[in-house]
């Protein structure tokens, strides 16, 4: 029973257990809600706020149940992925607009895909913590390229402007 249940949490409800790319689909999943409305609303920073703690929580006492069967870090567990996007759209820009929230999502898999240092040394580990680590690693690198995004956009745009 204990199993079972860690499963429906790792997979986010069974979402990690689609065919095609399950972190994407995992991280989309919770992406979505960001459409609802801009960053203005201070209920959608709270909310992916809240995410990060219940999804990072969720993960660190599921995720060993499923390990003994699945393997270290199994493709279907996106309770991880979950934790890193919620992470990034915390963010005061990262669903700031639809465009951000876009660029948030596509910039996140990338990271979380490339699993730049030291995501990569997390992911080389079997804990728990190892696990859902690498992909606040890829969300923290997210938020840092999103800033410098919206850095340089504000600095071309006048420069735009006026050609």
């Amino acid at each position: 029973m204990t199993t079972r249940v860690a499963s429906l949490i790792v997979t986010l409800g069974g979402v990690g257990r689609l065919p095609i790319a399950p972190g994407t689909w995992g991280s989309l999943v919770v992406a979505l809600p960001g459409l609802l409305g801009p960053v203005e609303y201070p209920w959608l920073l709270w909310a992916y706020t809240a995410g990060v703690v219940a999804f990072v929580a969720a993960g660190l006492w599921a995720i060993p149940y499923v390990q003994e069967e699945w393997g270290k870090d199994p493709s279907r567990v996106v309770i991880d992925e979950a934790a890193g996007m919620a992470l990034v759209l915390a963010a005061p820009i990262g669903a700031s607009s639809p465009w951000w929230l876009l660029a948030s999502f596509l910039i996140f898999r990338v990271y979380d895909i490339a699993k730049p240092f030291p995501a990569n040394v997390f992911n080389r580990r079997s804990e728990a913590w190892a696990v859902i680590a690498d992909d606040l690693v890829a969300a923290v690198y997210t938020v840092v390229t999103l800033y410098v995004l919206q850095f340089l956009v504000n600095i071309a745009a006048p420069l735009l402007a006026h050609s």
